[in-house]
């Protein structure tokens, strides 16, 4: 559907959404943009297409006259008791599963969806509360290049990027998530064979070319035959700095140690274990301003990773 058409329908169902009474065909022509500058029998096929459009949508359309004395139908008008939803109601369990959601996507490229949404709700009289489940919400990390991997799948649009320095031309075919790290499954143009990409290894920025819908959508047997998850079992240990007094789930189990270099004030050092890399990262990119990676250099390179992919996308 054209902008301009989408615009059109908008103005129509406000129009006759706000009317007190019926609305005119000659005031709705005359009114409405997209309607003024067209021909008698141009705005006739227009119109109609456009009632039809609504009513396939499920609004309402009723005729009438604002005349009780006339027969004669001459306006049109949508009555809001028939349009407008019911009184929204949730229980405190389905209350709990909205504020978990909220949290599980506050860092991700759905935030303003979430945000669009929780208002929603707000506004129909529910109340949920995503601070009070901060302790048991999932970690979503920032990945390198997941908002432009994941529009350039749905357009079905090539995309470029490094992955362990090596340039790689790929349609990507499908992304999936296994303990909170992200793959990517898609046809490799550059090794001419289908591959699985894990994109906490992609090292430069993704950029999609080409047309949308590019490439045909390959099956479904086709793409389960290719996904690929690294093993468990890849245990990480880090010496962290903490500011004294905070920490929360890092401090409380991690170990004191010494540090040679001078510290910030108000910090000291600690020894943190986690069964992976990516869990110990995304602990320590959580703790913000709080926590400072001191060793090893490798994931102290992935945690100033994150936290600059992080800034990138919502920076002001």
């Amino acid at each position: 559907m054209s902008k301009a058409k989408s615009e059109r329908l908008v103005n129509l169902l406000i129009m006759m959404l706000s009317a007190r009474g019926f609305v005119s065909k000659h005031r709705i022509r005359s009114t409405i943009e997209g309607y003024r500058h067209q021909s008698d029998s141009a705005f006739e096929r227009m119109f109609e297409r456009d009632k039809e459009d609504l009513r396939a949508a499920g609004v309402p359309i009723v005729t009438g006259s604002n005349d009780p004395d006339l027969e004669t139908e001459d306006g049109y008008r949508i009555e809001r008791s028939d349009f407008e939803l019911p009184p929204v109601s949730f229980t405190p369990e389905e209350l709990a599963v909205l504020g978990a959601a909220a949290s599980v996507w506050q860092d991700s490229v759905a935030a303003q969806e979430t945000a669009d949404a929780l208002e929603t709700l707000r506004a129909a009289g529910a109340n949920p509360d995503p601070g009070r489940l901060l302790t048991l919400r999932p970690r979503i990390p920032a990945e390198p290049g997941f908002d432009t991997i994941r529009e350039a799948l749905l357009a079905r649009r090539e995309i470029r990027f490094r992955y362990r320095e090596q340039p790689r031309r790929v349609q990507p075919w499908r992304l999936s998530q296994r303990r909170g790290r992200w793959y990517l499954v898609g046809y490799d143009l550059t090794r001419e064979a289908a591959r699985n990409f894990k994109l906490s290894r992609i090292t430069s920025a993704v950029e999609a070319v080409g047309p949308p819908n590019s490439y045909p959508e390959p099956s479904e047997e086709e793409i389960v035959e290719h996904v690929r998850f690294d093993r468990d079992g890849e245990a990480a240990t880090a010496v962290v700095a903490l500011r004294d007094g905070l920490g929360g789930d890092l401090r409380r189990s991690a170990q004191p140690v010494t540090w040679d270099t001078p510290l910030p004030e108000g910090f000291s050092a600690w020894q943190v274990q986690s069964s992976r890399p990516d869990i110990l990262v995304g602990g320590i990119c959580e703790l913000g301003a709080d926590a400072i990676c001191l060793a090893p250099p490798e994931l102290r390179e992935a945690v100033v990773r994150q936290l600059t992919d992080v800034a990138r996308r919502w920076g002001a």
